[in-house]
């Protein structure tokens, strides 16, 4: 795995000129190996359905060279990989594999007064909204807790890595790309991405680094 490294005076201008924090949901926000471990089954499922001989080994390599399962399943399969996010969704409630993280909470509620939080991700509104409830975000008072907007690929009908969600995303905070974070789990289909559109990313292993000064 590629590892990002920040020294103090990256983080220091990070800091300093972001406005709007971008967040990754699946795997950043959150974190469960056994929710990992069912989801992988599930797009494995889907991807033998057209594969009988498909092993486990099999679909890992080939979701490694594909950078994801649902990818891979989509290949596999000749499947929208929206679609198929869709059908192993039906058959996964993320939410009840989650318990409270309110240090995380507290940290993300903590720095509302200098950073605006928007959430990207390749879930769905609804996905996310039971998820953050059961991670302990407030989601009462404003639906989407700190969390300014969620950009789920039943609202911007694409998926991440494409580069024309950033753009969404621009359009709604109607500022610089320097003045955008993006923090996520992905090299691949999280932090290159927004680093070649123009965002600064960092790896969710980073952010203790970047915001404990």
């Amino acid at each position: 795995m590629i590892r990002f490294s920040l020294n103090n005076l990256n983080s220091f201008i990070i800091r300093n000129t972001t406005k709007y924090i971008v967040w990754d949901f699946d795997g950043t926000l959150y974190e469960n190996k056994k929710l990992g471990h069912d989801l992988f089954q599930e797009f494995y499922l889907v991807a033998k359905k057209k594969n009988k001989t498909l092993s486990t080994n099999s679909f890992k390599k080939i979701s490694e060279k594909f950078g994801s399962w649902s990818a891979a399943a989509a290949h596999l399969t000749s499947t929208l990989e929206i679609k198929v996010l869709d059908i192993v969704d039906s058959k996964i409630n993320k939410s009840k594999y989650l318990k409270k993280n309110l240090s995380l909470v507290k940290q993300i509620e903590a720095s509302q007064d200098r950073y605006h939080h928007l959430i990207l991700t390749n879930s769905t509104t609804s996905e996310v909204l039971s998820c953050l409830k059961k991670i302990g975000f407030n989601t009462k008072e404003k639906n989407t807790g700190p969390f300014e907007k969620i950009f789920a690929r039943d609202n911007t009908k694409l998926l991440k890595p494409n580069s024309k969600i950033f753009e969404q995303i621009l359009d709604f905070t109607n500022a610089a790309k320097f003045r955008h974070l993006f923090v996520g789990d992905s090299i691949s289909h999280d932090i290159l991405p927004a680093k070649k559109y123009g965002f600064k990313a960092i790896p969710i292993w980073e952010l203790s680094t970047l915001f404990s000064k």
